[in-house]
């Protein structure tokens, strides 16, 4: 039931990225809000929960480009470590330390995606694509990120809101 919103959602944002995204470059590179998106949700509500996600919203964003099918899955992973490395080290707000976050897992998105591409000999610039592109992208995301941290918690709080309670009799 949880994700009955949410594939929806996770599908519009890869959607949005491959059709809408491309147009508002920042700093030479695109955003990547499915990225963002899965972080967040990584981070509020748990891993457990994105493992689900990641590979319905990768093979999608692959179905609907032109790259390798799973490259993103395989990009998207670290997503899951991340979220379960941060959920280690609770702080009073989570939101600090998901800018964090998704700084770092863009970096491991972008260096996983680049082998993926070596790997099925559509190779990237190596020497370039860590100042133009990496860097660049990983602070375009971390910029991103309260776009859909804020829509998430929220979510999130609400869901706990209206859950009915389960009361112990005695």
């Amino acid at each position: 039931m949880r994700y009955l919103l949410f594939v929806p959602l996770t599908l519009f944002v890869a959607l949005a990225q491959v059709a809408a995204v491309p147009y508002f470059p920042l700093l030479g590179v695109t955003a990547n809000p499915l990225l963002v998106l899965l972080m967040c949700w990584a981070i509020v509500r748990g891993p457990r929960e994105t493992m689900v996600l990641i590979p319905v919203a990768g093979i999608f964003k692959d179905l609907i480009t032109s790259d390798p099918v799973g490259a993103s899955v395989l990009a998207l992973l670290p997503v899951v470590p991340l979220a379960a490395i941060r959920e280690r080290w609770p702080t009073e707000s989570d939101f600090l330390p998901t800018l964090a976050v998704v700084a770092v897992a863009s970096l491991c998105y972008y260096l996983l995606y680049m082998m993926v591409l070596t790997a099925v000999g559509d190779g990237p610039p190596w020497l370039q694509s860590p100042m133009r592109v990496i860097l660049p992208a990983a602070l375009f995301n971390a910029l991103l990120t309260p776009i859909f941290y804020l829509p998430v918690r929220w979510a999130t709080t609400l869901s706990e809101m209206v859950r009915p309670r389960m009361r112990v009799a005695g």
